[in-house]
């Protein structure tokens, strides 16, 4: 009998209606990932019960990191073979590591390897400045600062993306054709989760204005970075991500 994959979307916010369209579109993908798995893999999207609404700052990932932690610990004692920490902050993404056994996979690093992988020269475009110092320090520890052509700002907040989905695309679309012509990046990378929902648009508008360059949905690409690890039978390195030491840990919520 043929075993059912089950991938743990996890949404690192409160729900708010804001978010709907972005649900909306994580529904529509846990669809298409069965459908083209002929049902192997299941996608499953939760959000957290305590955090805040949206992460545009340390200070939000920091806040959201306990709840984070707690869903991931019991995706894994739920039977659950890779997580995805739907974000493109990766925010818990390491702590998260040390503390299961099962893949945890970050969106920005998993889009960011991706597109080093197809074009070698790649740009990101992101919500608001403030998250800059933020991107630029995790491609750094990435490794990846060669390749990262530029970040571009778009200047919406991730509560205000489903609001007006023209204007974002039109946004991302203007971002794009300046890192593509200004900075020569070979590849775009949508740096929020939260725009998921106008991936398609965004590369079929740049399509039209002969920029034949990916754009890569970073959700996608650690959903599919997540089925693929899990059907290789691998995961993060213990010897890297070790279990924290047993010892008295005084918080308000659950710790090992």
């Amino acid at each position: 009998m043929t075993r059912i994959i089950k991938i743990l979307d996890l949404v690192p916010v409160v729900y708010t209606e804001d978010l709907r369209l972005s649900m909306d579109d994580r529904r529509r993908l846990a669809v298409d990932v069965s459908n083209e798995t002929g049902g192997l893999v299941r996608l499953d999207v939760v959000t957290v019960n305590k955090g805040p609404a949206s992460i545009e700052s340390v200070y939000d990932e920091y806040v959201s990191a306990p709840y984070i932690l707690e869903k991931v610990k019991w995706a894994e004692e739920s039977g659950y073979d890779a997580v995805v920490i739907d974000c493109f902050g990766d925010p818990a993404l390491d702590a998260a590591r040390e503390l299961v056994k099962i893949p945890v996979i970050g969106p920005n690093q998993a889009s960011c390897l991706i597109a080093v992988q197809l074009a070698q020269r790649f740009s990101i475009v992101t919500t608001l400045p403030e998250a800059e110092p933020a991107l630029r320090a995790l491609i750094a520890k990435y490794g990846l600062t060669q390749h990262l052509a530029s970040i571009e700002v778009v200047n919406i907040p991730v509560l205000e993306l489903g609001k007006d989905p023209e204007k974002l695309v039109n946004s991302i679309v203007e971002a794009g054709k300046r890192a593509y012509y200004a900075h020569y990046a070979k590849a775009l990378i949508l740096g929020c989760t939260g725009m998921s929902f106008v991936a398609n648009k965004v590369e079929e508008r740049l399509l039209e204005e002969k920029i034949e360059i990916p754009v890569i949905e970073p959700l996608r690409a650690a959903v599919y970075t997540a089925v693929s690890l899990v059907l290789f039978g691998k995961s993060h390195s213990k010897a890297t991500y070790r279990l924290p030491r047993q010892k008295l840990r005084v918080a308000d919520f659950k710790t090992i």
